[in-house]
C-alpha cells in the first residue's frame, strides 16, 4: 500500500499535522533526516509544521507530494530502525510558477517563523534560484507588515548565517533598487552532522518489505546526528524545542564548525577525490584503504591542533573512523566530488593557509588539492558549479596551474 496520511489513517494512524511554522528550500533527503527529525523529536514538534520545496530538482517533491510529505527514516546501525516523519506537511516545486507563488505567499504571512535552508555551497551564489525566491518573498513579508524572521541555513559553510545575509542583502538590492536593510531579519550561524547518502532502489524495496507501505521517497541515514546552533535569542517568533532531540545552542559556532567541515567534510572531499582515483565507489571502501586512511590522519593531524580543547577533535576522529567504516551506510563517492571547487575552498584551503600562517607546510591539505586536479585531468568528475572554470583550465597550456588557481591563488603560486 501507498504511504500517505489517508491511508495511515485506514489503518488506525492518526499522525500530527500541524499548522505551517517553517519554510524549508532545498528539500531532499538530509534535511528530513536532520532538521524534519529534531522537530519532530521536540516535546513541542506537534505546533510546527514544516513546507517544504524542491529548488535544483522537482523529483523529491514529486515523489513526497502523494505522500502528504511523509516519508520513512530508516536509521540504520547493527539492524535498521524504521520511523515515519510526518512534521513536513506541504510540498511543492520551486521551480514552478505555482511553487514560487506559494514560497512567497508562506514568507509573507505572519504565521511563518523560520525559513530554513540546505541548498548546497552552489545556492549561496549570487543569482542562485533559492536567493532570489528569498529575496522576493521577504519582500513581500516586507510590505504585508509581518514581524521579522528567522533563517536558518544548514549548508556546510563557514559562518552560514552571515554569508546568507550577505549574500541576499545584495539579492534584496539587486530585486529592489533602494532597498535599505533594517537589520530586522536574524541570521542564525549553525552547524549540521549527519551522514545521509542518497537513497537507493534497494533502500525502497527494504522500507516496503520492513513496514508494508511503499514509500517513494524514504531516508536512510546513520544513528549519529548533531546540530549546533548559534544564537538562542535569535527567535523572536519562536521554534521547536530542538533541544529535546540533542541540538546544542552556543553563543560562538565557530570551533564546532570548523570541526565538522575540516574533519568530517574535508575527510570526504579527500576520499571522495582519491578514492575514486583509485577505485572505490563509496566511503566505507575508501576508508578501508590503508594509502587512503592514512591520507584522512595525516589531514585531521594538521587539522586538530587549530581547534580548541572543548570541541574533543581527537575524540571526534575516532568516532569518524567508525561512522565512515560503517558498511551500512552506502554513501558513494561521486555523490560527494559534487561541486567540488566551492567544498575544497571551504573545508580544505583554510586549513591549509592556518598550517602556512604558523610556519609549517599544510602538506596534507595540499594533497587533497592535489587530488583533485589528478581527478579532473584524469577526467573523473562529477557535476560542479565550476564546470565552466574546469573546463576552461582544463584547456590551458598548463592546465594543473590553472585548476589550483580555479581552488585558490595562493596554493597555484606556492605550487607552481
Amino acid at each position: 500500500m501507498k504511504l500517505s496520511r489517508t491511508a495511515l489513517a485506514l489503518q488506525g494512524v492518526e499522525l500530527p499535522k500541524p499548522p505551517v511554522r517553517i519554510v524549508h528550500l532545498g528539500l531532499g533527503a538530509f534535511h528530513r533526516a536532520h532538521q524534519a527529525w529534531y522537530t519532530q523529536h521536540a516535546a513541542d514538534g506537534a505546533q510546527w509544521g514544516i513546507a517544504a520545496f524542491s529548488i535544483r530538482s522537482a523529483a523529491a517533491s514529486a515523489a513526497l507530494a502523494p505522500q502528504d510529505g511523509l516519508s520513512t527514516l530508516v536509521q540504520r546501525g547493527v539492524e535498521d530502525v524504521f520511523d515515519v516523519l510526518w512534521p513536513v506537511v506541504e510540498v511543492g516545486d520551486g521551480s514552478s510558477a505555482a511553487g514560487r507563488h506559494r514560497i512567497v505567499e508562506l514568507l509573507a504571512s505572519p504565521e511563518t517563523a523560520i525559513v530554513s535552508l540546505t541548498i548546497t555551497e552552489a545556492g549561496y551564489q549570487p543569482g542562485s534560484p533559492a536567493l532570489e525566491l528569498l529575496a522576493e518573498g521577504l519582500l513581500a513579508r516586507e510590505r504585508a507588515g509581518a514581524e521579522p524572521i528567522s533563517l536558518l541555513p544548514c549548508d556546510n559553510l563557514r559562518s552560514n548565517g552571515e554569508r546568507l545575509r550577505l549574500v541576499l542583502t545584495d539579492a534584496l538590492r539587486a530585486a529592489e533598487p533602494g532597498w535599505l536593510d533594517s537589520g530586522q531579519h536574524h541570521f542564525v550561524s549553525t552547524s549540521v552532522d549527519r551522514i545521509t547518502p542518497r537513497t537507493t532502489a534497494a533502500d525502497r524495496r527494504t522500507v516496503e518489505l520492513a513496514t508494508g507501505w511503499e514509500d517513494a521517497a524514504p531516508v536512510v541515514t546513520e544513528e549519529y546526528t548533531s546540530w549546533v546552533l548559534q544564537g538562542i535569542e535569535s527567535f523572536p517568533l519562536g521554534r521547536p524545542h530542538w533541544e529535546d532531540a540533542g541540538a546544542r545552542f552556543v553563543t560562538d559556532i565557530q570551533p564546532w564548525e570548523q570541526r565538522k567541515l575540516w574533519m568530517l567534510n574535508g575527510a570526504h572531499t579527500f576520499l571522495a577525490l582519491a578514492g575514486q582515483l583509485r577505485g572505490h565507489q563509496t566511503v566505507a571502501e575508501a576508508i578501508a584503504d590503508p594509502e587512503l586512511l592514512a591520507g584522512v590522519r595525516g589531514f585531521w593531524a594538521e587539522v586538530v591542533p587549530q581547534l580548541p580543547v572543548e570541541v574533543e577533535a581527537e575524540a571526534y576522529a575516532e568516532q569518524l573512523l567508525d561512522r565512515f567504516a560503517n558498511p551500512r551506510i552506502e554513501h558513494r563517492l561521486a555523490q560527494i566530488s559534487q561541486d567540488s571547487v566551492a567544498k575544497l575552498q571551504e573545508r580544505v584551503v583554510p586549513v591549509w593557509l592556518a598550517e602556512r600562517g604558523q610556519g609549517r607546510s599544510g602538506a596534507a591539505a595540499l594533497s587533497i588539492v592535489e587530488a583533485w586536479c589528478r581527478a579532473m585531468l584524469a577526467g573523473v568528475r562529477s557535476v560542479d558549479a565550476a564546470d565552466p572554470g574546469i573546463d576552461a583550465a582544463l584547456s590551458e597550456p598548463e592546465p594543473r596551474y590553472a585548476l589550483l588557481t580555479l581552488v585558490d591563488s595562493e596554493i597555484a603560486k606556492e605550487s607552481r
